[in-house]
This record gives C-alpha cells, sequence and structure tokens, in this order.
C-alpha cells in the first residue's frame, strides 16, 4: 500500500502481490484463493497489457489523458447550458481507477486531463478559473482514487460487502464535493446564477455519482487484474460471455419495446429492466454485474437521446439507472461470496479428506511400528524357553542312560512353545492386517493356569511362589486368549524381575473379582508381588514406550499390553495407593454382548 505522493516500485496490478499483502493475518484463506484463481486459469500479471503499462507511466499518462477527453467528448449528451455539465460523467471513474491501481504520482496526470476536457469538450476559456476548476476536481478525484486504494480491497482479491459499501459511500462524497466546487467556481465567475445554483448542483451530483457507481467497479476489476479472481467466484464460471451477449439482445430488445413501440409509461415500464440485470448478476456475481450495468447505461442514454431531448428527462431516467446500478452490485456481491463459501467449504473438505488419509497412512505406520515392537518384545520369552528347552532335550539325548519319558516332556515344552510363539504371530499379523479379533469364550481359571505353565520354571528357579485366587461366580470371559496371555505374561514377567533380587520370602499373587459395579459387567484380575515397588519418578511414565527401570529392559512391555487391553475392550492400570506392587487388567465378560 502506497503513501500519500509515494511512488510505487510495483504498482497493485500484480494481483499475486496484492493478494499476499491481503492476506496479512489470514495466510490459509490466502493461499486458498490464490490456489482457486490459479486453478480457474488466471495468469500471471505480466500477461495482463495494463500491467506493462504501469511500468511506463508517461505512455500510461498520455493514453490515461486521450481515454478521458475521448470518454468526456463522448457522453457529453444533455448537456446543460452555460457550464455543459452532463447527467452521466465515466470519466471521474477513470481518473479514480487510475489513482486507486498506480498510486497519488499521477494526480497531476489527472488535473491536466481534466483541465483538458474543460478546454476542449466545454469550450471553458483557458484562465483562472478554469485551472482552479480543474486543480479541485482533480484532487478530489485523486483523493477518492486514493481512499479507495488504502481502505477497501478493489485493486486485490475478494471484494467484500464493507468494500462495496465504502466504494458507494466514495462516489457520492466525491460527488458532493465536486458539485459544491465547481458550483462554487462558477458562482463566483457569474456564469451561475445563485437562484439556480442549487439545481444545478444537484445535477452535478447525480451525473459524477452515477458515473462512479456505474464505471468504477469494471474499471478497478480490470486495472488491477481482480477481475479473474472475481469471475472465478461465479457460479457460471467459463460462461461470462455468453451470458453477456445474451444479456445485451434481452437488453436491447427491452429498450426497443420501451423507447421505441411504447406499449405502456416508458418510464414505468424501464423497470423491467430489473429482471435480466438480477439474473446476471445472480449468475456471473459482481464482476458480471460491474461490466452488465454500463451496457444497460448506455442503452439507456441512447435510448433517451433518440426518444427524448429533455434534459429532465434524462435526469429521471438516470436516478432509476443508479437504483438499478445499486441493486445490480449488491446482488452480484452477494453472489460471488456465496460461491466463495462454497468454494472455501470445497477447499476445506479436500484438506479433511487428505488429512485423513494422511491420518491414516500414519496409523497404518504406526501399527506396523508397533507390531514389530510387540513381535520383538512378546517373542522373547517363549523363544528363550524353546532354546532352553532344547538344550536341556540335547543334553538328555547325549547321555546314555536317558530318561524317554522327560526327554518327551522336554520335547513336548518345544512344541508347545513353538505353537504359541506362532499363533501369537498369526493374531497380532491378523489384527494390524485386518484389524479383526479373534473372540473365543475362556475361563479365569484357564488363562491364569496358562500363565503359570509359562513361567514354572522361572519361578522355580527364583523361589518364587506363585498364589492364585478366584473368586467364586467369577463368569468367564470373551476375549482373545492368545493376545491376553502376552498381557498376563508381561505382567507375571515383570513381577519376576523386580523380585529376582529381593529378599525371601518372595510371592507373586493373582486374584480375579468380579466388578458387579461396572457396567457392562467386568472382571478385574490383579498381579500382585512383595517386590521393592516402583520408583516414584518412573510411575508418571509408566505406560509410556521406552520407559523403564530395568537395565537391559526394552520399556515396552507395560506400553505394549496397555494397548493390546484396549484392543479387547479392558484397561490396565496401577494401583498406586497399594501397599504392595499392584496392576489391575479390567476385561469384559461373556455376559456382555456388544451390538
Amino acid at each position: 500500500m502506497n503513501g500519500i505522493g509515494a511512488a510505487p516500485d510495483r504498482p497493485p496490478a500484480h494481483w499475486l502481490e496484492a493478494m499476499r499483502a491481503h492476506a496479512d493475518g489470514e495466510p490459509a484463506a490466502a493461499s486458498a484463493r490464490e490456489g482457486q484463481a490459479l486453478a480457474a486459469g488466471a495468469a500471471p500479471p505480466a500477461a495482463q497489457p495494463i500491467s506493462r503499462l504501469f511500468e511506463r507511466p508517461l505512455w500510461l499518462a498520455a493514453c490515461f489523458c486521450i481515454l478521458y477527453l475521448a470518454v468526456d467528448a463522448a457522453t457529453a449528451v444533455f448537456a446543460v447550458a452555460p457550464t455543459k455539465w452532463t447527467p452521466w460523467n465515466p470519466q471521474a471513474a477513470l481518473a479514480l481507477a487510475l489513482i486507486a491501481t498506480a498510486g497519488l504520482r499521477f494526480a497531476p496526470v489527472v488535473v491536466i486531463a481534466v483541465l483538458l476536457a474543460e478546454i476542449v469538450v466545454r469550450d471553458a476559456p483557458a484562465g483562472f478559473g478554469s485551472l482552479f476548476s480543474a486543480l479541485a476536481v482533480g484532487f478530489t478525484y485523486s483523493a477518492a482514487g486514493h481512499l479507495v486504494q488504502r481502505f477497501t480491497r478493489w485493486t486485490r482479491a475478494e471484494v467484500t460487502l464493507r468494500d462495496l459499501s465504502a466504494l458507494m459511500l466514495i462516489a457520492f462524497a466525491t460527488s458532493l464535493a465536486v458539485a459544491v466546487l465547481l458550483g462554487l467556481t462558477h458562482a463566483l465567475a457569474g456564469t451561475v446564477s445563485l437562484r439556480l445554483l442549487h439545481v444545478v448542483s444537484l445535477q452535478v451530483v447525480v451525473g459524477e455519482a452515477l458515473g462512479l457507481i456505474v464505471a468504477a467497479p469494471a474499471l478497478l476489476l480490470l486495472a488491477s487484474g481482480a477481475w479473474r479472481i472475481e469471475a472465478a467466484s461465479t457460479i457460471g464460471r467459463g460462461t461470462l460471455g455468453r451470458d453477456l451477449l445474451l444479456f445485451a439482445a434481452v437488453v436491447t430488445l427491452l429498450l426497443l419495446a420501451i423507447f421505441w413501440w411504447r406499449p405502456f409509461d416508458q418510464f414505468r415500464t424501464s423497470y423491467l429492466l430489473f429482471a435480466p440485470m438480477i439474473v446476471i448478476a445472480a449468475r456471473q456475481g459482481l464482476f458480471g454485474a460491474a461490466v452488465a450495468v454500463p451496457l444497460v447505461q448506455a442503452g439507456m442514454i441512447a435510448a433517451v437521446s433518440f426518444s427524448s431531448g429533455r434534459v429532465a428527462t434524462a435526469f429521471e431516467y438516470q436516478m432509476l439507472t443508479l437504483a438499478l446500478a445499486l441493486t445490480a452490485m449488491y446482488i452480484g456481491l452477494m453472489a460471488s461470496e456465496r460461491e466463495r463459501a462454497a468454494q472455501r467449504l470445497a477447499a476445506r473438505e479436500r484438506e479433511l479428506r487428505e488429512q485423513r488419509n494422511a491420518l491414516a497412512e500414519t496409523q497404518r505406520a504406526a501399527a506396523t511400528a508397533e507390531l514389530s515392537a510387540a513381535l520383538a518384545h512378546d517373542l522373547n520369552q517363549p523363544l528363550s524357553a524353546i532354546g532352553t528347552y532344547a538344550r536341556a532335550a540335547q543334553l538328555m539325548a547325549e547321555r546314555d542312560d536317558v530318561d524317554r519319558a522327560k526327554l518327551l516332556r522336554t520335547l513336548e515344552q518345544i512344541a508347545s512353545q513353538s505353537a504359541r510363539a506362532g499363533q501369537y504371530v498369526k493374531r497380532m499379523r491378523d489384527f494390524f492386517r485386518t484389524g479383526a479379533m479373534h473372540s473365543e469364550v475362556v475361563s479365569v481359571e484357564e488363562v491364569l493356569d496358562r500363565g503359570r505353565a509359562h513361567l514354572r520354571d522361572r519361578f522355580e528357579r527364583a523361589g518364587i511362589a506363585f498364589e492364585t485366587s478366584v473368586d467364586r461366580g467369577v463368569p468367564p470371559l470373551r476375549t482373545d486368549a492368545v493376545q491376553l496371555g502376552a498381557v498376563l505374561d508381561n505382567l507375571l514377567g515383570n513381577a519376576c524381575d523386580a523380585l529376582a533380587g529381593a529378599p525371601r520370602p518372595r510371592r507373586i499373587r493373582v486374584t480375579a473379582t468380579r466388578l458387579a459395579d461396572r457396567s457392562p459387567p467386568r472382571v478385574r484380575i490383579s498381579v500382585q508381588d512383595n517386590g521393592p515397588g516402583i520408583p516414584a519418578e518412573l510411575r508418571p511414565q509408566l505406560f509410556k514406550p521406552l520407559a523403564t527401570s530395568k537395565p537391559h529392559g526394552m520399556g515396552l512391555g507395560l506400553a505394549l499390553s496397555r494397548s493390546i487391553a484396549e484392543r479387547l475392550g479392558g484397561e490396565l492400570s496401577f494401583d498406586a495407593a497399594a501397599s504392595i506392587t499392584t496392576f489391575h487388567l479390567d476385561l469384559p465378560t461373556d455376559e456382555y454382548r456388544p451390538q
């Protein structure tokens, strides 16, 4: 944004730069809008002829002066003598658009263009009065353009309701200021009677306001390049040219009917022009309305010129056109905002889908990592047991007086541990691949007996007394016995490790009780040991990965056990209030049938 009198290194016509400048505080929304503009086929500013003119200020100034004079001369219809003020002054919009897009450094150019128009088009004498009038009007236009550049988004992206209302207010304020300045100038010069000053000033207000409101929106959008973004925010994207041709044909037929065939009162019938204007504004948004309004204005001026020569009649129709322009602009803006909201919602939905897919991919990666960790941790025990039993079988086989019965029992243990490891791998693989859980009904006593059998040798070697207690009436469990066995083996193995250096007697106690106060019904399996306990500093991280107090521990056992317990529909917790180390494993019973 350029300050007063500053010469911008790069004009605001560079619409991508303007979008980024506008995106302060809204980076995500600005990126989405930029992507939508590019997706709609918006070309970079270098591909726009207007942007090359900004790089050559002298050429731009000359083109502006020529265009200003041409437009002023072409619209000099129904001029009011002796000032030759007209009911429609679109050249004011040219001046406002130039300052808004190129900056205040072109204010002297605007003054020169206004002065030339006064002398060439209105035959004003080249004196102090004309110079003062040109200075007053030129700097008023420049101030209006600067306000539009500084306080609105018309030279950037996504014009809002506030921006449209601000432009309308600036247009009316500029018109009033120009009327007052011109009125005072001509009153002092004696060219306008003070008695008629208010009538003439009202005509100036209408002409200036109508010229600004009708022509400024289209000029601002076109000169800044923001029209591509506005055109992309329409319901009928890609159909603008077709709709404008159809609109021009319908308006032409209506004007012929109103002013040539005259089936009814001309002024009242002119309200039929609202119908095609509302349609194109709703279909093509703000830019469609901004282009369509000048077409209606030109058609109206031409029709009134051919059908009536009275200035009063022209001003009546100009008031009608002013109401038509305001209605179309606001309807077009609402249509654009609604479409932009729909596009942002669609973009957000695409973003959420991408995030969901990325999350699913991350979850698959995490599941793979968890499977690897589970296999590495929980296969250690059966594989160690297999190795131990295999070595024992080898030693027995080498003896001459081999005890065949004992050797067979050892080989059976090898087969049992091997089958256990294979079954565990299969169950874990099936779960992480398909999410399917193997569900079976198993009694609590059977689960505890399997745990005792898996660790019997460790209990005997470490001199650990293993006690179990199952309350009467504890229902069977509906669970995956293999994965539940892995959790229980991990809890019992941790208890054995904790008791390894503890004084005797060493005791592990496992109890099973029915939690009658839970809904759905649960069974609590509690594993207790009389070891040294868990350090207080480790308890908050007890179930987090890599948290361990063992010199050679992986820190994955409890984390994986809790994860498996949750997959089984239960929970694993540490009882910090108990006097001895206690873990609770709560599991669903066969009494619970999930729907």
